[in-house]
């Protein structure tokens, strides 16, 4: 497995890491074969949180014997020190550790959440006692909005960042990246498998925002079998300025793709580079969702977002389908501009639901 350094930590890391999201579905045993599967194959990071059911134990109990091989990144949703110690404490218990590499403030998707955090009695304050104490080596922060988490990049504090970006998520490209290699902050990339979107719960969503599937113009853009799909969608992530991505891993089948994947890996070719170029321009919605809410209760992020899928990514067919799943339509705005108040990128969002209405929905 290739591996790269991360960022200022100057961790070396295995280019495709493990996310630990779904082996909270499997049984231990299994959920322990897998995990041990992918550090034995040659992967090293391994991140986790509390909230991911209890992936947290079961990567402990696959990892103990070979805890000093491996590099353990999870995470506290809470807010204040007082609470978020509990969650490291738990942590350390469940993962069968006496220290953490990387302990990340989780899920940070906006401003006033950030500032709480970084507050004089938010989480930031306990993870840094924590380092000072020897219990984690470095502090990081994940969150699926690049405008908020490059705020936090740019602050100093943070050592990784974890963030989504695939081949049709690419806001972090914008400034997110840029602030990270400034500040020599390492860059983890999650969900590198599905168009996620930051108001939608994307596991829950019908039709399926994943990205691999058996939907005729994403195996035109990725591949024509899943594995090619996921070696396509990973390699693009790679490409990037980042040090690893972490795809949610449950089965040893899918290990052994992603493994693959990073033993393969090769940079892209000029060809591949301009399959890839997609010409967003520079009005388009950055899913950052600050528009919301919406007084018709539309989804105007999510909608927008498809429509940018149809019109930016030429994905026509499968944005349709997944404009056909939202319960309320653009057709339903107002243009009351409530939310063209309220969008930092200063957008005409009226007029952007009406043709993605026009665009997106199937007579």
């Amino acid at each position: 497995m290739q591996k790269r350094r991360l960022g200022r930590t100057n961790l070396q890391v295995s280019i495709v890491g493990f996310g630990g999201t779904w082996i909270s579905e499997l049984s231990t045993p299994e959920a322990v074969k897998v995990v041990r599967k992918a550090f034995d194959l040659g992967i090293n990071y391994f991140d986790t949180a509390k909230l991911d059911g209890n992936s947290e134990k079961k990567i402990g109990a696959a990892l103990q014997d070979v805890r000093d091989k491996c590099v353990f990144a999870t995470k506290t949703g809470s807010r204040t020190k007082k609470e978020s110690f509990e969650d490291f404490k738990s942590s350390l218990k469940r993962l069968k550790t006496d220290r953490l590499d990387i302990i990340q403030l989780h899920g940070i998707d906006n401003e006033k959440t950030l500032s709480k955090a970084m507050g004089a009695d938010g989480s930031l304050r306990m993870c840094k006692e924590a380092r000072k104490q020897g219990l984690a080596d470095f502090i990081g922060i994940t969150g699926h909005k690049p405008r908020v988490l490059t705020k936090a990049v740019e602050s100093g504090e943070f050592d990784t960042v974890l963030v989504p970006l695939n081949v049709v998520t690419r806001q972090a490209l914008e400034d997110l990246l840029p602030a990270a290699k400034a500040q020599d902050v390492g860059v983890v990339v999650m969900k590198p498998l599905s168009a996620k979107t930051s108001t939608l719960i994307t596991c829950l969503y019908q039709p399926p925002l994943s990205l691999i599937s058996d939907e005729p113009e994403l195996k035109t853009l990725l591949g024509q079998n899943g594995e090619e799909m996921v070696k396509s969608a990973l390699r693009y992530v790679l490409s990037q300025d980042v040090a690893a991505v972490i795809p949610g891993l449950k089965s040893v089948s899918e290990v052994e793709t992603a493994v693959k994947t990073g033993e393969q890996y090769a940079e892209l070719t000029a060809e591949e580079q301009e399959h890839f170029n997609f010409n967003l321009g520079a009005s388009y919605c950055r899913d950052c969702g600050q528009c919301l809410p919406c007084p018709q209760n539309l989804n105007i992020a999510a909608i927008l977002r498809f429509h940018t899928l149809y019109g930016g990514y030429g994905l026509k067919a499968w944005a349709k389908k997944l404009y056909s799943g939202l319960e309320v339509k653009a057709d339903k705005c107002t243009g009351c501009g409530e939310c063209e108040d309220k969008c930092s990128y200063k957008l005409f969002i009226p007029n952007m639901l009406k043709k993605a209405h026009l665009e997106l929905h199937q007579q």
